[in-house]
Protein backbone atom coordinates (compact mmCIF):
# COMPACT_ATOMS: atom_id res chain seq x y z
CA UNK A 1 0.00 0.00 0.00
CA UNK A 2 2.58 2.05 1.04
CA UNK A 3 4.13 1.51 -2.59
CA UNK A 4 0.62 2.91 -4.68
CA UNK A 5 0.47 -0.57 -5.61
CA UNK A 6 -3.05 -2.11 -6.64
CA UNK A 7 -3.20 -4.55 -3.30
CA UNK A 8 -6.69 -5.93 -5.44
CA UNK A 9 -4.63 -6.60 -8.24
CA UNK A 10 -2.03 -8.87 -7.29
CA UNK A 11 -1.90 -11.67 -4.30
CA UNK A 12 0.61 -11.93 -1.77
CA UNK A 13 1.09 -14.63 1.01
CA UNK A 14 2.78 -15.10 4.40
CA UNK A 15 3.70 -17.88 6.05
CA UNK A 16 4.84 -18.25 9.66
CA UNK A 17 7.73 -20.97 8.42
CA UNK A 18 11.09 -19.80 9.75
CA UNK A 19 13.54 -21.35 6.89
CA UNK A 20 14.90 -18.56 4.75
CA UNK A 21 13.19 -16.09 7.97
CA UNK A 22 9.82 -16.36 5.60
CA UNK A 23 7.88 -15.29 8.37
CA UNK A 24 9.90 -11.88 8.11
CA UNK A 25 8.91 -11.62 4.32
CA UNK A 26 6.18 -10.60 1.72
CA UNK A 27 5.57 -13.63 -0.62
CA UNK A 28 5.15 -12.92 -4.57
CA UNK A 29 3.54 -15.70 -6.36
CA UNK A 30 5.10 -16.30 -9.72
CA UNK A 31 2.51 -17.67 -12.02
CA UNK A 32 1.91 -19.23 -15.49
CA UNK A 33 -1.24 -19.83 -16.98
CA UNK A 34 -2.98 -19.00 -13.77
CA UNK A 35 -0.94 -21.98 -11.41
CA UNK A 36 1.94 -20.64 -9.26
CA UNK A 37 5.09 -21.97 -10.38
CA UNK A 38 7.69 -19.99 -8.06
CA UNK A 39 7.72 -17.21 -5.62
CA UNK A 40 9.68 -14.32 -4.58
CA UNK A 41 9.71 -13.66 -1.11
CA UNK A 42 10.89 -9.96 0.44
CA UNK A 43 11.87 -9.15 3.54
CA UNK A 44 10.35 -6.40 5.28
CA UNK A 45 12.57 -6.58 8.16
CA UNK A 46 16.17 -4.51 7.43
CA UNK A 47 18.02 -6.62 9.54
CA UNK A 48 16.67 -10.10 7.40
CA UNK A 49 19.41 -10.66 4.68
CA UNK A 50 19.21 -11.81 1.76
CA UNK A 51 16.50 -9.27 0.75
CA UNK A 52 15.38 -11.32 -1.44
CA UNK A 53 14.54 -15.27 -1.19
CA UNK A 54 13.12 -16.81 -4.32
CA UNK A 55 12.31 -19.81 -5.78
CA UNK A 56 11.58 -20.23 -9.62
CA UNK A 57 12.43 -21.73 -12.95
CA UNK A 58 15.31 -20.17 -15.24
CA UNK A 59 14.33 -17.87 -17.48
CA UNK A 60 11.19 -17.01 -15.94
CA UNK A 61 9.28 -13.40 -16.90
CA UNK A 62 7.31 -12.28 -13.96
CA UNK A 63 3.68 -11.39 -15.14
CA UNK A 64 4.11 -11.82 -18.71
CA UNK A 65 0.94 -14.02 -18.82
CA UNK A 66 -1.03 -10.96 -17.09
CA UNK A 67 -0.04 -8.54 -20.28
CA UNK A 68 -3.01 -7.29 -22.18
CA UNK A 69 -4.09 -8.58 -25.55
CA UNK A 70 -4.60 -5.50 -27.06
CA UNK A 71 -1.93 -2.98 -25.45
CA UNK A 72 0.13 -1.16 -27.89
CA UNK A 73 3.27 -2.23 -25.92
CA UNK A 74 5.06 -4.13 -22.70
CA UNK A 75 7.14 -2.46 -20.08
CA UNK A 76 10.24 -4.55 -18.96
CA UNK A 77 11.86 -4.07 -15.57
CA UNK A 78 14.11 -5.38 -13.05
CA UNK A 79 11.69 -6.33 -10.22
CA UNK A 80 8.43 -7.75 -9.36
CA UNK A 81 7.69 -4.93 -7.62
CA UNK A 82 8.36 -2.09 -10.37
CA UNK A 83 6.33 -4.46 -12.80
CA UNK A 84 3.18 -4.91 -10.38
CA UNK A 85 3.65 -0.90 -9.93
CA UNK A 86 2.82 0.02 -13.78
CA UNK A 87 1.45 -3.44 -14.78
CA UNK A 88 4.94 -4.09 -17.02
CA UNK A 89 6.85 -7.53 -17.10
CA UNK A 90 10.03 -8.09 -15.06
CA UNK A 91 13.32 -10.23 -15.79
CA UNK A 92 14.34 -10.54 -12.52
CA UNK A 93 17.64 -9.24 -12.60
CA UNK A 94 19.85 -6.52 -14.30
CA UNK A 95 19.87 -9.01 -17.34
CA UNK A 96 17.20 -10.50 -20.03
CA UNK A 97 18.42 -13.74 -21.61
CA UNK A 98 17.59 -14.84 -24.99
CA UNK A 99 14.95 -17.23 -23.94
CA UNK A 100 13.64 -14.15 -21.52
CA UNK A 101 13.34 -12.04 -24.72
CA UNK A 102 11.79 -14.56 -27.32
CA UNK A 103 9.30 -15.00 -24.08
CA UNK A 104 8.55 -10.82 -24.30
CA UNK A 105 8.87 -10.45 -27.73
CA UNK A 106 6.04 -13.96 -28.20
CA UNK A 107 3.92 -10.79 -26.91
CA UNK A 108 3.95 -9.39 -29.90
CA UNK A 109 4.42 -5.79 -28.98
CA UNK A 110 6.65 -2.49 -28.73
CA UNK A 111 9.07 -3.91 -25.49
CA UNK A 112 10.27 -0.52 -23.64
CA UNK A 113 12.49 -1.18 -21.17
CA UNK A 114 12.93 0.94 -18.27
CA UNK A 115 16.54 0.55 -16.10
CA UNK A 116 16.90 0.56 -12.72
CA UNK A 117 19.21 3.82 -12.76
CA UNK A 118 22.51 2.61 -11.14
CA UNK A 119 25.57 0.93 -12.20
CA UNK A 120 23.82 -2.15 -13.00
CA UNK A 121 21.14 -1.44 -14.83
CA UNK A 122 23.33 -0.39 -17.63
CA UNK A 123 23.60 -3.94 -18.33
CA UNK A 124 20.07 -4.28 -19.20
CA UNK A 125 20.37 -0.99 -21.51
CA UNK A 126 23.25 -2.80 -23.77
CA UNK A 127 20.34 -5.98 -23.69
CA UNK A 128 17.45 -3.74 -25.19
CA UNK A 129 20.14 -2.73 -27.93
CA UNK A 130 21.18 -5.62 -28.92
CA UNK A 131 17.54 -6.89 -29.32
CA UNK A 132 16.67 -3.52 -30.68
CA UNK A 133 13.93 -2.23 -28.09
CA UNK A 134 13.40 0.88 -26.81
CA UNK A 135 14.74 2.31 -23.68
CA UNK A 136 13.21 4.91 -21.67
CA UNK A 137 14.95 7.79 -19.87
CA UNK A 138 12.30 9.39 -17.92
CA UNK A 139 13.58 13.11 -16.38
CA UNK A 140 12.55 11.78 -12.20
CA UNK A 141 14.30 12.53 -9.16
CA UNK A 142 17.46 11.57 -8.84
CA UNK A 143 16.80 10.06 -5.73
CA UNK A 144 14.59 7.46 -7.48
CA UNK A 145 16.45 4.59 -7.98
CA UNK A 146 13.56 2.78 -9.86
CA UNK A 147 9.94 2.38 -10.94
CA UNK A 148 8.34 1.46 -7.88
CA UNK A 149 10.00 4.41 -6.47
CA UNK A 150 8.85 6.72 -9.00
CA UNK A 151 4.99 5.41 -8.78
CA UNK A 152 5.74 5.58 -4.83
CA UNK A 153 6.65 10.14 -5.48
CA UNK A 154 4.43 10.93 -8.41
CA UNK A 155 1.68 8.43 -8.96
CA UNK A 156 0.92 5.42 -11.70
CA UNK A 157 -0.66 7.75 -14.08
CA UNK A 158 2.52 10.35 -14.03
CA UNK A 159 4.94 7.11 -14.06
CA UNK A 160 3.69 5.59 -16.98
CA UNK A 161 2.96 9.13 -19.12
CA UNK A 162 7.02 9.78 -18.20
CA UNK A 163 8.53 6.42 -19.34
CA UNK A 164 6.45 6.98 -22.91
CA UNK A 165 7.46 9.96 -23.08
CA UNK A 166 11.02 9.57 -22.72
CA UNK A 167 11.09 6.71 -24.97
Amino acid sequence: VERKMNCEKYDFYWTPEKAYNLHKRIIVPFTWKNEIIGYSARAWDENVKPKYHSSYEPNYVFNVDRQLKDSKFVIVVEGPFDAMCIDGVATLSNDCNETQAEIIESLGKEVIVVPDRDKAGKSLINDAMEYGWNVAFPDWNPNIKDVADAVKQYGQLFVMRSILNSV
